[in-house]
């Protein structure tokens, strides 16, 4: 479903990817894994067309991302919640989640989209009137992964969902993402929680200084005596 072959990418004159490749079929869920700086967040910002793009192959659905805008790869099927539970403070719950939809001018699927964004957190259709800066940590981050589920992607990437969060969070967050892959969303994520992610991952990456460094099933890398030293803390 998504392909990177080789990518190149940086911040103005700063280069941050070094011929990274990856790809994720249908209807799995890998992540990315790495130490601070080490390229994952950057992945997504190229992939998504934020940040400068040097060279390779990027491709979703087998149709090229280069040179498109943000907007269009969304409107591609290609979901995104960036790091750092950014939601409109001033806005209701119910807000955030139209702004999500601005690509649909259908009403009806717009419910749609509500509804099941609802019946996915229920904590949000119980708050929609409420605005989203006086909202938990952990709220925020379901109403940001709701705002993107308005398009109805068929692919979500999540940077860093649990970055921040109390463990109670952190296992709704999880059990939200199980619960998407079982639906047959698939799914790419970065993520802090290493160990975690790679329990519920069916492939993941390690990126270190911008460069591929391994990758496996989940199980292997978990197993992997050299990833567990370096990035899972024993």
């Amino acid at each position: 479903m998504l392909d990177l072959k080789n990518i190149n990418a940086a911040y103005g004159r700063i280069q941050i990817l070094h011929d990274v490749s990856l790809h994720v079929e249908e209807k799995e869920v890998v992540c990315v894994i790495g130490p601070n700086g080490a390229g994952k967040s950057t992945t997504f910002k190229v992939i998504m067309g934020f940040i400068d793009y040097l060279g390779g192959e990027m491709t979703f659905k087998d149709q090229s991302l280069v040179g498109f805008r943000p907007d269009q790869i969304l409107g591609m099927g290609l979901g995104y919640v960036p790091q750092g539970r950014i939601v409109f403070n001033q806005m209701t719950v119910r807000e955030n989640l139209e702004i999500g939809a601005f690509l649909q001018r259908d009403k009806k699927l717009i419910r749609e989209s509500m509804e099941y964004v609802f019946s996915l957190f229920p904590r949000l259709a119980e708050r929609r009137k409420q605005l989203a800066g006086t909202m938990s940590g952990g709220e925020q981050q379901m109403l940001a992964m709701g705002r993107a589920l308005m398009i109805r992607p068929s692919m979500m990437m999540l940077d860093e969902p649990s970055l921040g969060l109390s463990p109670r969070f952190v296992d709704d967050i999880f059990e939200r993402i199980l619960e998407l892959a079982s639906s047959g969303i698939t799914i790419m994520l970065v993520e802090q929680n290493a160990a975690r992610a790679l329990e519920i991952a069916d492939r993941g990456y390690v990126l270190e200084l911008g460069k591929n460094r391994f990758e496996g099933t989940g199980k292997e890398l978990l197993d992997n005596a050299d990833v567990r030293r370096m990035y899972l803390g024993g």
